[in-house]
């Protein structure tokens, strides 16, 4: 993959260098939260791909860190895989997690919206919970090919008693949570499995899985 990287770059200068030679435009300035060389395009994250090469590679641009492993993605053998880092002994099962859902999906007043995964959380317990860690997977059910992701939920909590809804797209929203915008689950037209791995310190990690149709073939309430 590193070997990869490094070849999409050189061709993208390449690119660059030939339109320029050629009497073509001048890129651009960049905007100020880029670091982006002027050869190389837009660098929003500053780990040292150009966006239009994390197009191809399937990284995210707005994520040094694609797969939340902890490895800048320039130097990640795979980055979109990360190992689950998740470990716990505990067998109490303190909230569960249900209503998965990745098609068809709906907003708070019932309005129809992108497909994103989400998920309810309830905690039936008198304590609030908090910190809570999430590592999930994408599979092609039709190749085998796997992507796994790994983030922390840091301003995820849900109150004793309560339920609440996680959303895992790029709105920005409260209980929205960033995604890989070049991931499988927007790239990929096979069908899809996805499966959640969700933990908060001192309690068995919950899991569940949903399926995505394949692209245009989608259809009822997953």
């Amino acid at each position: 993959m590193k070997a990869k990287i490094f070849t999409l770059l050189t061709l993208i200068v390449f690119g660059v260098l030939v339109l320029a030679a050629c009497g073509g435009s001048q890129p651009a300035a960049q905007p100020a939260n880029s670091s982006a060389s002027a050869s190389a395009g837009p660098d929003t994250d500053g780990d040292g791909i150009p966006d239009s090469a994390e197009a191809v590679l399937g990284t995210d641009p707005n994520n040094a860190d694609t797969d939340g492993d902890g490895q800048n993605d320039l130097a990640d053998q795979d980055p979109v895989w990360a190992d689950n880092p998740i470990q716990e002994s505990s067998t109490t099962a303190g909230f569960a997690i249900n209503g998965l859902m990745v098609e068809n999906n709906v907003d708070a007043d019932g309005a129809a919206v992108a497909d994103h995964l989400e998920f309810k959380v309830s905690n039936p317990g008198n304590s609030d919970l908090s910190n809570f860690e999430i590592y999930y997977t994408i599979t092609d059910q039709d190749t085998g090919a796997v992507q796994a992701y790994y983030r922390t939920l840091p301003g995820f909590s849900v109150k004793a008693g309560e339920t609440q809804t996680l959303h895992f797209d790029n709105t920005g929203k409260p209980g929205h949570v960033s995604v890989n915008p070049n991931s499988a689950f927007y790239t990929d037209v096979n069908a899809l499995t996805i499966e959640v791995y969700l933990h908060t310190p001192g309690m068995v990690p919950q899991t569940d899985s949903v399926a995505k149709d394949p692209a245009g073939a989608e259809g009822g309430v997953e």
